[in-house]
């Protein structure tokens, strides 16, 4: 039996060691803001920022780069890197209508343009580290009211009695209670934590795109001499509170709400902000705006195409102050009675009438 462990640990060791390397932001999204490398084929170069830190240029294939970001371990503790092949196929299927959209000549207006192109935000959004970080922390949140279910008798109670009905065996109320510690437990565990990260990332698509389809999008084009810049977390939101304030980090909901997905240095899809006419000029200004909008929003890394003194001087600044959870995607947290309720609606727990 210690022989047959310590194979399965040795093999999972292995597997961590050579994990497959998986870009957080897809290459081929960076390249659109990268130096053309001079050698035919290769990966081009962007200037990446980083607060505290001086500017440095680094190839697309080696940035944003993360062994087993995508990976699920399974039971018997080994890791499944499938989904990275399956998340390659379908950002391949956007790759032509990313590059297409920064042109005049791109129609906007056609569904399965939007579609195509509200998809690939939703899975840049959904798979960012922000994001990532933002799952982790909710189920550290989430594992205090959840706990509190324990003490509810009339919930233990009623819960009993309904898998007793389900199963046709006897539940008892303590078996309820055990089972909702090792629930909470797995809460802070590091396994469950990242495959639900990794089997929520679609669903999470899926839902922006269905939002994002609707709306007015209209896309802006940088006046000669300024650059939008992207970062580790390149859709970002925001609500203008006045003309020149705009404030980072409001759900996708929000009434008045921007999004904004920098598609390259000379262009900018935005949601929300303007349907006519599909491509418009701003001035410089409006630029600035935006790309303090998103050196708020990243993570840890923003990146330009041009070495960049006000992108450095911003990143040093203000950069990662828009935090999901913490100054960000801010609402009211479920408490104990709103899972409870969930819990009842979700899996069909019935009140018992009082004998």
């Amino acid at each position: 039996m210690a022989s047959d462990c310590a194979s399965v640990t040795f093999a999972c060791a292995v597997e961590w060691l050579m994990a497959i390397g998986s870009h957080i932001i897809p290459r081929f999204y960076l390249e659109q803001f990268a130096n053309a490398n001079r050698r035919k084929g290769r990966s081009g170069n962007v200037w990446v920022y980083e607060k505290g830190k001086p500017p440095r240029q680094a190839s697309t294939k080696a940035q944003g780069y993360e062994n087993g970001y995508f990976a699920f371990v399974r039971s018997d503790g080994r890791r499944d890197e499938s989904f990275e092949t399956q998340l390659a196929k379908l950002e391949n299927r956007c790759d032509d209508v990313l590059v297409c959209a920064k042109s005049k000549l791109f129609d906007l207006r056609v569904l399965i343009h939007r579609t195509t192109l509200a998809f690939y935000m939703g899975l840049l959004f959904a798979r960012s580290t922000s994001r990532r970080k933002f799952s982790a922390g909710n189920w550290a949140k989430l594992k205090g009211p959840f706990s509190q279910l324990e003490f509810n008798e009339e919930y233990v109670q009623d819960t009993a009695a309904h898998y007793t009905e389900y199963t046709g065996e006897v539940v008892t109320p303590e078996q309820v209670r055990q089972l909702i510690r090792k629930q909470a437990q797995r809460f802070s565990e590091k396994e469950m934590i990242g495959n639900t990260f990794i089997q929520d990332l679609l669903f999470h698509a899926e839902v922006m795109k269905t939002e994002l389809v609707p709306r007015a999008w209209q896309v802006w084009q940088a006046p000669t001499g300024t650059e939008f810049v992207t970062s580790d977390n390149p859709v970002v939101t925001f609500v203008r509170l006045k003309e020149d304030l705009w404030h980072p980090g409001h759900g996708f909901r929000q009434p008045g709400v921007v999004v904004a997905f920098p598609l390259a240095p000379t262009a900018c899809l935005t949601v929300g902000f303007a349907d006519r006419p599909e491509f418009q000029e701003v001035d410089a200004a409006t630029v600035t705006l935006l790309n303090d909008i998103v050196v708020r929003c990243s993570d840890r890394f923003v990146y330009s195409k041009t070495l960049s003194e006000e992108i450095k001087k911003m990143v040093n600044e203000v950069g990662r102050t828009s935090v999901p959870g913490e100054t960000a995607f801010v609402g009211a947290f479920p408490d104990a009675q709103r899972i409870e309720e969930h819990l009842r609606r979700t899996m069909g727990i019935r009140r018992r009438k009082a004998n």
